[in-house]
């Protein structure tokens, strides 16, 4: 590694902290829309469910480039909003990560017993208290795996955000090459970087796998 690119590590390393906060926020506000989506789809409802299927295989199907550039420039142009690429590109990654929340905690929600359902709304307990001291505690447990694959999924798709300006890891890489001229050793570097969060996620999640005893 030459001085130079030495010399941009702290570029780097703040773009390792934005990458890891717009991941992690557009996965938190895609759980959040997930998780309604995922109770939708598990309704009986039919209109309902028909939303919430149209939802998750219409945001499972479009490229996340795409959702990029429409947040960016759709939503700009078709509603006459000046979104910065920050907020964009949240959106795009809340959006995605949401059609693929909605399929765990649908799952989540099936795999506990029907029995279960009907013990909790004998004992006249509400909707909402069923799900908070019932079905919930035992859906993380089968939550849980999904989620962090879904987490991984949308950290390395935040790298498209810098087609459209936003600097977090792979933008920060591609301005320290354009100032350094060290391609081969900064995409090295950035590559390194994207494993070791990464990996560092999927130990996370195996650990939690272990404490709460997840048989996979």
């Amino acid at each position: 590694m030459t001085t130079s690119l030495i010399d941009f590590w702290p570029v780097l390393l703040r773009g390792v902290a934005t990458t890891l906060w717009i991941s992690w926020l557009g996965l938190i506000l895609g759980g959040v829309l997930g998780a309604i989506i995922g109770m939708a789809a598990g309704s009986r409802s039919r209109v309902l469910r028909a939303s919430a299927f149209v939802y998750t295989e219409l945001f499972r199907s479009i490229p996340p480039l795409i959702l990029f550039f429409g947040c960016f420039y759709g939503i700009s142009f078709g509603f006459k909003v000046d979104l910065s690429p920050f907020t964009s590109a949240t959106i795009a990654l809340a959006l995605e990560a949401s059609a693929f929340m909605a399929g765990v905690v649908s799952a989540g929600i099936g795999s506990v017993g029907r029995g279960q359902w009907e013990a909790a709304q004998a004992s006249g307990m509400k909707f909402w208290q069923i799900m908070r001291y019932v079905i919930g505690p035992q859906a993380l447990r089968v939550m849980l795996p999904p989620t962090v694959g879904v987490y991984i999924g949308t950290l390395k798709d935040s790298s498209l955000a810098s087609v459209i300006g936003f600097v977090e890891l792979t933008k920060a890489g591609l301005l320290v090459r354009e100032a350094s001229g060290a391609s081969f050793q900064v995409f090295l570097v950035v590559g390194v970087l994207y494993f070791i969060i990464n990996y560092s996620i999927s130990l996370g999640g195996a650990a939690l796998e272990r404490k709460f005893h997840i048989a996979k």
